[in-house]
């Protein structure tokens, strides 16, 4: 007679194990150079398996990068309340938010390599607003985050609010995330140089912040 209660804990550690697998694999290789046979075979299972999961790869690659950025906002958020969060200046809290995507790149390179061709994936397999949803309801938490410190900068004073939010915001989140992941891929690292760009990325942040911060 089978356990009913076990198959579904068994499932369930199925199912993590292939968005584990397809995170990592997506990752190393990029997107579409990863098929959903790759992810089955290096998860130990069938494809028939892996479609009673998912049944088409844009959906496989959505519930990840979903789930990653919702793992690392609750990083961000622990942080963030551990730092003081709360009583910090808008200058200080547009600090800590350039600071999330330098440790993005320090600590979770694999999240930066995972995003690297993400939108363009989405876009060219045509994914629609429904099956996104998910997916930028995780990722407008960090706009909602980024709101939050624009409206205290008009309060105190501490950021140049001439500029407007959506400006300031879109050059703060691309410049940081773009430079961030074509580090994390090794892109533009000099040559015979180190490879290590921490550094590199306190520079811009510190220009940033001079742009912003009166």
């Amino acid at each position: 007679m089978r356990n009913v209660d076990q198959d579904a804990v068994e499932a369930t550690k199925r199912r993590e194990r292939l968005l584990e697998t397809g995170f990592r694999l997506f990752a190393e290789k990029s997107i579409e150079a990863v098929k959903l046979q790759d992810i089955a075979a290096a998860s130990g299972v069938g494809i028939a398996t892996l479609y009673r999961y998912f049944d088409n790869k844009p959906n496989l690659v959505i519930e990840i990068g979903t789930r990653k950025w919702i793992e690392y906002h609750k990083e961000v958020q622990k942080a963030y309340l551990e730092r003081g969060g709360e009583n910090m200046t808008a200058a200080e809290n547009l600090e800590f938010y350039l600071d999330c995507y330098i440790e993005l790149y320090r600590n979770h390179k694999d999240i930066l390599l995972f995003n690297r061709n993400f939108d363009t994936y989405v876009k060219h397999e045509g994914c629609t607003k429904e099956q996104m949803a998910p997916y930028n309801d995780a990722v407008s938490t960090y706009a909602t985050r980024f709101h939050g410190l624009y409206a205290k900068g008009k309060e105190d004073g501490t950021l140049n609010i001439k500029i407007s939010e959506k400006k300031m915001f879109i050059n703060t989140m691309y410049i940081m995330l773009s430079v961030a992941s074509k580090y994390a891929e090794g892109l533009i690292y000099p040559m015979d140089y180190k490879q290590d760009m921490t550094e590199e990325l306190y520079m811009l942040k510190r220009m940033i912040m001079d742009t912003y911060v009166t």
